[in-house]
């Protein structure tokens, strides 16, 4: 016979494991049922895009079909895509079981990115909000992404934030891209990605098969250059002309330090000096390449920027003159990015074969 105080301890757990058992059931749920909501709300802004390109190598023609994910971003039939053929013959889009030609707006080189245009506009066109809703997102936030992959019907996916990169091995971003759990294959790069309260994340970029991940670029990125793209067809960088290097400091870390300047650029037309300690350009703390790499990135030509130095052992603030990227830079940097084909994804990635070492430099 069981006494009562075994009796009530028993209850005690029947009543705690049916509680968290109905708490896991309830938030299970709920994650499902913000999937499906994001889903019903946003899936009519994903469209699928194609684009087609014939070359000729001697007598031989050669056809090219390129297929990947995309969105609208106005009423007026934009889209937003990425790793699109270049110079394609023909694009056209698939929207709601109809097959609709468009032209491109322009390409940005630096993040493969494309703005078109619909030629003919469907009424009624639902549309994606694209503005800076990344930035309150912490490492392991829940992300739901709606893609066109293969010639599926458009569906859901969704992951996890996993961290906030400046660079993939030796190959710098051109600013600071999203790396997530997302899992994406064919047909699914230029898609959007949201949040569980239905914001705008950013555009998937470039799948990662062998880690089951992936990049996005994120929505502060993609606004800055719909904008431009949309004013004038092309995206105008700002740039310093600065080269640096990673130096060890007594800290054990790493100091990033002028060593060079592009000639006619606006550093070399500073007050800045070869051996200088970058700490700080506008607000942002400079701690790494990448740092610089994403001023520049947000930097407006013909603005003036304060950059915080160390020089012999003193803080001093030098303001530099912000020029345009000049287009031989935007030509290395493109080259130096990641290329993503839509069809393929990067999975031979050797980290130890990519690793940066001190001696690495890079102008921007």
């Amino acid at each position: 016979m069981h006494s009562p105080a075994a009796l009530c301890f028993g209850y005690f757990l029947l009543v705690f494991f049916q509680h968290a058992f109905v708490c896991a059931q309830d938030s299970s749920l709920s994650l499902e049922s913000r999937i499906r909501t994001i889903f019903v709300e946003k899936s009519q802004s994903v469209v699928r895009v194609k684009a087609t390109q014939v070359s000729k190598i001697g007598d031989k023609i050669k056809k090219h079909l390129k297929i990947g994910s995309g969105f609208f971003v106005s009423k007026e039939g934009h889209i937003l895509t990425t790793g699109l053929l270049p110079k394609a013959d023909r694009i056209w889009i698939e929207y709601k079981a109809s097959y609709l030609l468009a032209d491109e707006v322009g390409h940005d080189p630096m993040c493969n990115l494309s703005l078109l245009k619909l030629v003919e506009v469907p009424a009624d066109i639902d549309y994606i909000r694209v503005n800076d809703s990344s930035k309150n997102l912490n490492v392991g936030s829940f992300l739901v992404g709606i893609t066109c992959a293969l010639e599926f019907e458009v569906g859901p996916t969704w992951g996890l934030l996993q961290s906030h990169e400046y660079s993939f091995g030796k190959r710098l971003f051109p600013t600071k891209m999203i790396r997530t759990s997302l899992a994406l294959g064919p047909g699914e790069v230029g898609a959007p990605v949201f949040d569980l309260n239905g914001r705008f994340v950013g555009i998937t970029h470039a799948a990662l098969p062998d880690l089951k991940s992936s990049f996005l670029l994120p929505a502060k990125a993609c606004q800055r250059i719909r904008d431009d793209l949309l004013l004038s067809g092309e995206v105008e960088y700002g740039w310093f002309g600065i080269t640096t290097t990673l130096k060890i400091n007594e800290s054990n870390s790493f100091d990033v330090v002028i060593n060079g300047f592009v000639e006619n650029s606006p550093a070399k037309k500073s007050n800045l000096k070869i051996g200088d300690i970058l700490l700080k350009v506008g607000n942002q703390l400079i701690q790494n390449q990448g740092d610089l790499a994403n001023v520049s990135f947000f930097s407006e030509p013909k603005t003036i920027l304060e950059f915080t130095i160390k020089r012999d052992g003193k803080e001093l603030v030098v303001p530099i003159s912000v020029s345009t990227r000049p287009q031989s830079e935007k030509t290395l940097a493109q080259v130096n990015s990641i290329k993503i084909d839509n069809n393929k994804s990067i999975s031979n990635f050797d980290p130890k074969s990519n690793i940066q070492d001190n001696n690495s430099s890079s102008d921007f």
